[in-house]
């Protein structure tokens, strides 16, 4: 079982990326055969990018990716049954229960035991929320279109930099959205994405290390925007974290 869940994102990607070699397919290949079936802006590129978790897959996208390649939307969800899938800040579903629910088996959605899935605290992200929403409106930040895009797409990635830098995930994604209009996760694999294409999990690990502490340096004075004013070490964490990462 994998402890860390992983954002819905980067599943369907492994999975595009196993279905697609299974067939034997090179990437331009795949993009060729996606273009004949409704996919017509889809190329090389979008194909690696999205194999990667770099692109989102909107649902529109897996139906017909779907059909392209002959199997179920649920054959795109890679990973171990128990494995933990993030669905959005708050929820989380096991491989197995995200399998059920793509393919329609009513009976195995109905039979999840209670670790299937996994909701958060209520009144904790309630509250997480509140104290982030009134340091945007002290710091001038208040664009509504971000501020509920930066607390929706929060995942482990952005609550992992928060706990360098001592500030929110939300405010990590916030800052990410006003200066590249992608969130922390979407910045960093789509660099990801451009990088590299073929590489092994050790070589992507060190890719997308590297990458975060590219991205610190770049957001490293807007973090200290929203880092904790208890102390003088939370504001200087925004400046360190990135040679710890």
């Amino acid at each position: 079982m994998q402890q860390t869940p992983r954002p819905l994102r980067q599943v369907l990607g492994a999975g595009l990326r196993e279905v697609r070699k299974a067939r034997g397919l090179k990437q331009e290949e795949a993009a060729a055969l996606l273009q004949q079936h409704g996919l017509t802006t889809w190329i090389r590129g979008t194909v690696a990018q999205a194999e990667v978790g770099a692109r989102r897959i909107a649902l529109e996208e897996v139906l017909l990716l779907a059909l392209a390649f002959e199997v179920s939307p649920a054959d795109f969800v890679a990973g171990e049954a128990d494995d933990l899938v993030e669905l959005s800040p708050g929820a989380r579903l096991t491989v197995s229960a995200v399998k059920a629910l793509l393919s329609g088996n009513t009976a195995a959605v109905q039979a999840m035991p209670e670790r299937a899935v996994e909701i958060a605290e209520s009144r904790a992200l309630t509250n997480r929320t509140s104290h982030f929403l009134a340091e945007v409106q002290r710091s001038g930040w208040a664009d509504p279109a971000l501020v509920e895009r930066a607390v929706a797409s929060v995942g482990e990635a952005e609550r992992h930099v928060a706990r360098k830098v001592g500030t929110s995930p939300e405010w990590v994604n916030l800052a990410a959205l006003r200066r590249w209009e992608r969130t922390w996760s979407e910045e960093r694999d789509q660099r990801l994405a451009e990088r590299v294409t073929e590489a092994s999990p050790r070589q992507l690990q060190a890719m997308r290390g590297h990458i975060t502490r590219e991205l610190l340096t770049e957001l490293e004075d807007d973090l200290k925007v929203g880092a904790s004013p208890d102390s003088e070490e939370s504001v200087k964490k925004a400046s360190h974290a990135r040679h710890h990462l």
